[in-house]
């Protein structure tokens, strides 16, 4: 329970400000994500056979109310796939290279920017705002954010592996021969075709939990950043039937992709492994 009298007890002037400027965004997002699960049970009772006005009688509202919720703003249920909150945080990795003056510059790589573009499209096509961040070698990723979806391999980033080893299923690996994905229960090892030459590689896709038990992050990366593209590719293609089925959980699956030689075009991305449930989503948050 919200303690106003509390607020209105702070004497210094600033304090009071900025605590119920914090409060003020508190109240906001958990009404935010409180109207997301409404218009949530509302679709999932019309699923179930009540008709607007049924609905409209149990929750005391009138029918044109229910459809405003239905009609909401644009923002869809499956959002939930990929934030808690309303926006997403978008990790690439950028690289320095230097320039003919002898100053390094930030270096974001093709394939890298698609990632980015096809992430962008579908999150603002469920209703979420987007935020960029770029990463470079070694750099540190605070987890613990809502809407967090990260595509840095752990050849850029060394400690994703310890956050990856949250995954008791799929996960990166290497040896001698470098990278690979693998099923840990199985030991089965995926090596990437590219390898060999032929267009095609894999990816790792799915929620983690965060280091603080409030929540997941979204992983999607591959073996080289072709399979980063193809892990985006088959969450978006996707995103309904992997929210219907997977929301509130923690997943993950092996993604395999081809594309077109010359062009390096992406033709299709499709499970190469099943996707895995390792339970519902931790979370120690308290509203």
């Amino acid at each position: 329970m919200l303690d106003i009298a509390a607020v209105q007890d702070i004497e210094d002037l600033r304090e009071r400000a900025q605590r119920i400027n914090e409060l003020v965004d508190e109240q906001q997002a958990v009404m935010a994500e409180l109207s997301r699960l409404r218009r949530e049970a509302i679709e999932d009772l019309l699923r179930s056979g009540m008709t607007q006005t049924d609905i409209a009688k149990l929750l005391g509202m009138t029918r044109s109310r229910i459809s405003q919720l239905l009609a909401g703003s644009g923002r869809k249920p499956e959002r939930g796939l990929l934030s808690g909150s309303d926006s997403v945080i978008v990790v690439v990795p950028v690289e320095y290279a230097p320039y003919p003056e002898g100053k390094q510059r930030p270096v974001v790589h093709h394939e890298d920017t698609e990632f980015l573009e096809r992430v962008t499209r579908l999150a603002e096509g469920v209703g979420l705002r987007v935020e960029t961040e770029y990463a470079g070698q070694n750099d540190f990723i605070d987890l613990n954010r809502d809407g967090l979806i990260i595509t840095c391999g752990p050849r850029q980033s060394p400690w994703l592996e310890q956050a990856l080893s949250a995954d008791t299923r799929y996960g990166f690996a290497r040896d001698d021969a470098g990278w690979f994905l693998q099923d840990k229960e199985s030991g089965e090892k995926y090596r990437s075709p590219q390898d060999s030459g032929k267009p095609q590689d894999y990816g790792y896709l799915g929620a983690l939990p965060r280091p603080d038990g409030n929540g997941f992050w979204l992983y999607a990366a591959g073996i080289h950043a072709t399979g980063s593209r193809g892990a985006a590719k088959y969450l978006a293609d996707n995103v309904t039937s992997l929210y219907k089925t997977y929301k509130n959980t923690l997943w993950s699956c092996l993604v395999s992709c081809d594309y077109e030689p010359e062009s390096r075009e992406l033709t299709g991305s499709e499970l190469l492994t099943p996707i895995q449930r390792r339970g519902t989503l931790p979370t120690t948050r308290k509203h």
